[in-house]
């Protein structure tokens, strides 16, 4: 059985606890985590007894060649046909996400019956296993070793986008689609912006260079973020990145299944606080990696979340010091049944 195969049966298992008869789903993020068929314009019926696919003709032989599974129809109104199959199987409890639907694509389904229930696919989403953890392992590797490749290449005149573009061209060599989200790369007081936008600041001798950055491998994403200083760092630069490395060290311990998001949050925090640069650390500690570059859990002073194998979190303290420098040290990090395994290194 596919990893696919088994998201299906999972789900399923779903409809069944909460008592639906069926779930419609349309976005690709979802169709493609469900069927690994990520194109868009496939419309997805999945009952507890017979799941469905809806398609335009143009995509039907390449659904029905990728997805044996399922069973598939070509229509040009998908959603009619959808609405079709749920009336023919007397599937009175019929519902859809809120959260993966646009505004009006969930008022039709409103208007035709089909009630809001959201999570279902979010929460089988973040467990990983089989080919899903080992994209995740190739898109993660991919960035630590770009990292490697252009780090000696970063000098004096070099502007910010540069470096960007080359470590995104490096990631796309060794396989990776594209990037995960936009590279951050800030240079000096710029590394001190959390999520900078890149300029063409060029350079300078003896500054902190801060980079943010992940590609996507066969849909799933990395995230990393490395911090060192070009040229010779004085004494605050240096007292602070090793707070930062301590904080992150100490959080990737804590990352283990059973272990509290807000407590893993909390290991990070307290190391930052105590030496009295609490103030200056102004986000979260990390969140879920996976389709999406955000999602969850979160691990935060809010979010109560517990960790589970197969998750993959970041963990990213990080002290931000306005008009002189920021430092932020990021991993993603995988949870096993042992504790952990640091995917970007």
């Amino acid at each position: 059985m596919t990893t696919n195969e088994k998201r299906l049966r999972q789900l399923q298992s779903l409809l069944k606890k909460n008592k639906l008869d069926a779930l419609a789903v349309s976005r690709p993020l979802e169709t493609g985590f469900l069927t690994g068929f990520h194109l868009e314009g496939c419309l997805l019926v999945a009952g507890r007894d017979d799941v469905r696919a809806f398609l335009p003709k143009m995509l039907f032989d390449h659904f029905r060649a990728s997805v044996p599974f399922v069973k598939a129809e070509a229509s040009d109104d998908a959603a009619g046909s959808a609405l079709a199959f749920i009336k023919e199987k007397g599937w009175r409890k019929a519902a859809f996400e809120p959260e993966t639907e646009t505004y009006l694509g969930g008022t039709a389904w409103r208007k035709k019956g089909l009630a809001e229930f959201g999570g279902l696919t979010a929460s089988l989403r973040q467990c990983k296993e089989g080919s899903e953890l080992s994209a995740l392992r190739k898109a993660c590797s991919i960035a630590a070793k770009a990292f490697r490749i252009i780090k000696p290449r970063i000098k004096t005149g070099r502007t910010e986008v540069s470096v960007a573009r080359e470590l995104e061209d490096i990631m796309q060599a060794m396989g990776a689609t594209k990037t995960s989200f936009a590279t951050i790369v800030g240079f000096g007081p710029n590394a001190a912006m959390p999520h900078h936008e890149t300029s063409e600041r060029r350079l300078k001798k003896d500054e902190a260079v801060l980079i943010d950055f992940g590609c996507v491998y066969r849909n799933y994403c990395s995230d990393m973020t490395r911090t060192f200083f070009y040229g010779r760092p004085d004494a605050e630069f240096r007292k602070v990145h090793a707070l930062v490395q301590k904080s992150h060290d100490l959080g990737v311990k804590a990352v283990k299944p059973g272990a509290s998001t807000i407590a893993v949050d909390k290991v990070c925090r307290d190391v930052i606080a105590d030496a009295g640069y609490g103030q200056y650390f102004i986000h979260g500690t990390g969140h879920g990696v996976g389709l999406e570059i955000h999602e969850p859990p979160r691990i935060n002073t809010r979010y109560k979340g517990t960790l589970k194998k197969g998750m993959a979190v970041t963990v990213e303290p990080g002290v931000y010091l306005q008009g002189k420098f920021g430092v932020r040290i990021e991993d993603t990090v995988l949870v096993t049944g042992a504790g952990r395994e640091i995917l970007t290194k």
